[in-house]
Formats: C-alpha cells, sequence, structure tokens
C-alpha cells in the first residue's frame, strides 16, 4: 500500500508541471535526413554558392552589420535556452566521397548575428573545398544556401556569412569580454546531438600561437565535441561572449606512442571581440 500511495504522489507531481515546462524532444536522425535532403534540393537547383568561391571570399577582413539593440536583463538556463535555440543553425557542406555515388553532409554550428541572414561560424567549418556547396538549417528545418562570406580570420578562426533570402532571429553580442569565472552555457551540435545546452565558467584567456599569427582564445568549462563548432558561448543575458572553436586533451603519459590516463580536455573558444573586429 505504501509503495502505491508513492507511485501515486509522483503522478500527482509530474501532473502539477504545466505542458510548457517540458522542452519539445529533438528527433536527431530526422533532423540530419532533413538537413540532408533541404542540401540536395540546394545542389538540384544550383542555388547555393560553389565551396571553391567561397574559399576564394576568405580573405575578406570586414564588413558593416546592422546588429540588434542590446537590452539588460538575465535569464535562468531554462529561459535562455527557449530564447536563443532558435537562433543557432545547423551548418555543413554536402559532398560526394571516393566509395560511392551519395551525398554525405558534414554538420557543425552556426548563429545569427543579424536579421537580414547574417550568420557566424568558424573559418574552420567553411575553409573546405571538397564538396559542392554549404548551407545552413534553423530548428523550423528550413535550409538557406550561404551565398556570400563578408568577413574572415584565420587567426581569429571566426567567418561572417550571409544567408540566401533568410530572415533569422539573431543573437546579441556582449560588448565586453567576460571575465573569467563568468556562468557562460553553449548551444551547439556535437555529434549529432542537436540543439544540446551545456553549463560551465570562463576559466581563462590565453594567447593561442598558430601558423597565421597570434590571436587571443577564451578557455571554458563547458562541454562540447565535435559538431559544436561555431556555436554561439552565452552569458546570462543571453548575449554572445564567444564562439566554440577547438578542444585540446591533456593526457598523464605516453607509452609506446600512444597517449594514456586522459586527465582533462581545454575547451577554447573565440572571444566575442574576434567577431567585433571584424564588423568593423
Amino acid at each position: 500500500m505504501r509503495n502505491k500511495l508513492i507511485i501515486c504522489s509522483l503522478f500527482l507531481c509530474w501532473g502539477a508541471f504545466p505542458a510548457s515546462a517540458v522542452t519539445k524532444a529533438i528527433d536527431d536522425v530526422g533532423m540530419r535526413a532533413l538537413f540532408q535532403k533541404g542540401l540536395e534540393e540546394l545542389v538540384s537547383k544550383s542555388e547555393g554558392t560553389s565551396l571553391e568561391q567561397l574559399n576564394k571570399q576568405l580573405d575578406r577582413r570586414e564588413t558593416k552589420v546592422s546588429l540588434p539593440e542590446r537590452k539588460r536583463g538575465k535569464f535562468s538556463p531554462h529561459k535562455i535556452y527557449e530564447r536563443c535555440k532558435s537562433s543557432v543553425l545547423m551548418i555543413g557542406r554536402i559532398y560526394k566521397c571516393d566509395k560511392c555515388t551519395k551525398w554525405h553532409v558534414s554538420s557543425a554550428s552556426a548563429f545569427a548575428i543579424a536579421s537580414d541572414g547574417i550568420i557566424a561560424t568558424n573559418y574552420h567549418v567553411v575553409e573546405n573545398k571538397d564538396g559542392a556547396t554549404l548551407g545552413a538549417m534553423d530548428l523550423s528545418g528550413k535550409t538557406y544556401a550561404v551565398s556570400e562570406v563578408l568577413a574572415a580570420s584565420k587567426a581569429d578562426d571566426i567567418a561572417i556569412l550571409r544567408l540566401k533570402d533568410a530572415t533569422l532571429t539573431p543573437l546579441r553580442l556582449a560588448n565586453k569580454v567576460a571575465p573569467v569565472g563568468t556562468p557562460i552555457n553553449v548551444i551547439s551540435h556535437p555529434d549529432g546531438r542537436y540543439f544540446t545546452m551545456t553549463k560551465g565558467d570562463v576559466s581563462r584567456y590565453y594567447l593561442f600561437r598558430g601558423k597565421e599569427g597570434s590571436a587571443p582564445r577564451m578557455a571554458i568549462t563547458a562541454d562540447y565535441a565535435k559538431g559544436s563548432s561555431g556555436g554561439p558561448v552565452l552569458n546570462g543575458r543571453g548575449e554572445v561572449v564567444g564562439v566554440v572553436s577547438s578542444t585540446n586533451s591533456i593526457y598523464y603519459s605516453k607509452v609506446g606512442g600512444q597517449n594514456q590516463n586522459l586527465q582533462m580536455v581545454i575547451k577554447s573558444c573565440i572571444p566575442v571581440d574576434a567577431i567585433n573586429k571584424l564588423l568593423n
């Protein structure tokens, strides 16, 4: 009898939550299939700009964009997710491999920064000539062709792109760097787990030295993985303070040329200043 009472109490508690509190489940397989279908249609209608042409435009260093006004107010993580997820996009190239005749799709992350189809993602997401074209899909399942690279920086690993005939809900860019210790959230698509949000903090800033020169990086503790590249790092006001870029694993030792005993994964992001620099 006691067990029945406990079960009944659990059902009563569940029933006390409003239906709006339960987030709609994401169908990862369905989303990926819809994205591939959308990209294939772009190719069949010749609507997209070729990857070769987009790569030639990666030398553009600045552009002017009409950004949304900044608003005050902090939100709970749930509200941040609900407010910001529709501004995050899936972005990828469609290509054919040398093993079959079928189309394949790569998948990464991006986000809107202006309502007239302007988005931000990583430079390395665009820098690939292997394929037909590049496109992006929003949460509603609508796919857009990437028509142009407006500005980009390889050192900062940032690219600002225009989507053809797109009207988007933009995220606001923070006007200053988030201090170390700032709580943040990431919304991205780790390995096909679309529209995943993770929490963490800004853990430090450091100077990254690459072949293209030195550039600041922001390390965070929020989890992400392959497929998250280009996703927004958001503060408590839902403003973009950084962009997901890469990971670096720290192992305790190496035996026989093989890394052993994973200790820590460093999550490296691009500070928002790198976007603002491209936007003149």
